[in-house]
């Protein structure tokens, strides 16, 4: 409820601020211009059929990720020989921001289709879900073990009944952060190696100054986003031991 109120006074000031002609209509239009443009674009089928673009490239890359890093999370965490090789390996690309990615993710796949967009989302969502599986792993107490291991439980045991469930908060925030990264990314990359999603229909809209399709393009990214993160913490608050609040 406190959100919306926020919400209502922030969009009541902008579009205050527009009508008293403080703002430049062609730079930041009012509210009202821009759910104009979203009838439009919604009765179109353009913002949908740009939504699904994005939205499937995100989950093909956090599928692939989840794939990768859960696995090599794990196994770096419970296995020295597996850190020693791995661990450094990450830590050297890791700093590498996925956006640097995008040149040689145009030479490898090319502009068209989707697996330019897909590579550079699976590099975003990789590393923080792999640093989490890993850090949660490796927080899992002791004594929690032990105590399996004197009740006579095996490495499979262990390693489902124990280590992932009390590493689940910790790959849930891993998770919620790769799902971030995932959509800056995919943005980016469809900027320039895409010819559809909503990085691509913001950079046309921005091509013949329709910034109120941009704002639209923006805001859907944001909603879409939101609405992904609830289900994922509703998710965690359903499976997990420890549910965040």
């Amino acid at each position: 409820m406190k959100g919306l109120i926020s919400l209502a006074v922030v969009l009541a000031a902008w579009q205050a601020a527009g009508a008293a002609g403080w703002l430049n209509p062609y730079l930041l239009p009012p509210p009202t211009e821009i759910a104009r443009a979203f009838r439009e674009l919604a009765a179109d089928g353009v913002l949908l059929d740009h939504t699904l673009a994005s939205l499937w490239r995100v989950l093909v890359g956090l599928f692939y990720a989840c794939l990768a890093a859960l696995p090599l999370g794990v196994l770096a965490a419970s296995n020295r020989q597996v850190r020693g090789y791995l661990q450094p390996l990450v830590e050297l690309l890791r700093p590498i921001p996925p956006i640097a990615w995008i040149p040689l993710a145009v030479l490898w796949f090319g502009v068209r289709g989707d697996r330019a967009s897909n590579f550079i989302t699976f590099v975003a969502a990789f590393f923080p879900l792999f640093l989490h599986t890993f850090s949660g792993i490796r927080h899992i107490e002791a004594l929690h073990l032990d105590a399996a291991r004197a009740l006579g439980a095996g490495r499979r045991m262990l390693l489902l009944d124990v280590a992932l469930p009390s590493a689940l908060p910790f790959i849930v925030t891993g998770f919620r952060l790769s799902l971030g990264f995932a959509w800056m990314c995919v943005i980016a990359a469809e900027l320039i190696a895409s010819n559809s999603g909503l990085g691509y229909m913001i950079e046309i809209n921005r091509s013949m100054l329709n910034t109120a399709n941009v704002i639209c393009g923006m805001i859907t990214i944001g909603a879409v986003g939101f609405v992904m993160n609830w289900a994922i913490l509703a998710l965690e608050r359903r499976f997990s031991w420890r549910p965040l609040q």
